[in-house]
């Protein structure tokens, strides 16, 4: 015979249930692939919502990667970036408040790194070519123009009336170094204030960012590629709700009469960074931050990248020789 069951009793039991057996809404996934600003961005994220919506949400972060490549590209001949190179030695030019952020941590950067991270070096990157069909060592005459040239300390940035000016003519923007950092530092904005996403991965071509932890509350594992099989990791490292950036010699690079002339290039030779490190990786909580930061510790090498890394607050970083030796800065751990 079945006794008769107080409402509230069974409403306590139903509690006590799901508390014990984890009840839990159905955790749904979105995924979408693109590029843009020349690099391959996957998107992943979970939720409770349904796949519509977190499609959506996707959807509305892949829109913003795109409307910022209409700002930071070097290639299309009618983005801001564009424009501003081509004008801005004659005036000062009105910009995007984008624009004016991106500038501002450059040239910051710039001058944190003593020019290690160099903004300004758009005319050396297209003479070299690397990650196009005419990449070519250059001639030492060519090069000789673009050698410790400083050229971030000419522009000149007015936040009042939110322009950019060049006090010289003869160097041009890319923001290759740093602009990704940006968009993914805004995708996952519009991700977590728009649409309430609380649990995402992100990967623009090297540079990852994660939004809070996987759904079963434990931290993203992040594989740091391994420089002679970029396929595979050399080393694995947790996090949760950060970022994590790499510079290598890997990435973008040709080779000549056996050499490997890669793409991360240093201002004060002209030529590929060659101070003892294949690969930097910058942990974080900005990704423009880390972005910066790569580029930046790949150029200085070892020692001095050490020190900066050191020094900054909640910044950590993984350095690898070009001996393979693995080094990390004191507050990492990683496997």
């Amino acid at each position: 015979m079945f006794k008769y069951i107080k409402p509230a009793f069974l409403c306590i039991m139903i509690m006590t249930i799901c508390l014990l057996s984890g009840c839990q809404k159905k955790v749904n996934t979105a995924n979408r692939t693109e590029e843009v600003l020349g690099t391959i961005i996957t998107g992943t994220i979970y939720g409770t919502q349904n796949e519509d919506q977190l499609m959506t949400a996707l959807d509305a972060a892949f829109d913003r990667a795109t409307e910022l490549e209409a700002i930071f590209s070097a290639k299309l001949p009618d983005s801001e970036l564009t424009i501003v190179n081509e004008s801005a030695f004659s005036a000062p030019v009105k910009i995007s408040k984008e624009l004016y952020t991106v500038l501002e941590s450059s040239l910051y950067y710039a001058t944190l790194t003593g020019g290690a991270f160099d903004p300004t070096l758009g005319n050396l990157i297209s003479l070299w070519g690397i990650g196009t069909e005419n990449a070519a060592v250059p001639d030492s005459e060519s090069l000789e123009a673009y050698i410790n040239q400083r050229n971030y300390e000419n522009v000149v940035l007015d936040k009042n009336e939110q322009t950019v000016f060049f006090t010289s003519d003869d160097f041009s923007l890319d923001l290759g170094a740093i602009a990704k950092g940006y968009v993914a530092d805004e995708m996952k904005r519009i991700l977590e204030e728009n649409y309430d996403v609380t649990s995402a991965l992100l990967n623009l071509g090297g540079n990852v960012i994660t939004i809070g932890s996987k759904t079963d509350g434990s931290p993203w594992n992040i594989g740091i590629a391994n420089p002679d099989e970029p396929t595979s990791s050399i080393t694995t490292i947790s996090i949760t709700n950060q970022t994590v950036v790499t510079s290598g010699n890997y990435e973008r690079y040709f080779e000549e009469d056996g050499i490997r002339y890669h793409h991360i290039l240093d201002a004060a030779t002209g030529y590929p960074a060659d101070n003892g490190l294949i690969s930097s990786t910058i942990i974080t909580d900005s990704s423009i931050d880390a972005d910066a930061l790569s580029t930046a510790t790949f150029v200085m090498g070892l020692d001095t990248s050490m020190e900066l890394i050191e020094a900054l607050d909640n910044v950590e970083a993984i350095f690898i020789t070009d001996e393979g030796e693995i080094l990390s800065t004191e507050g990492l751990s990683f496997r």
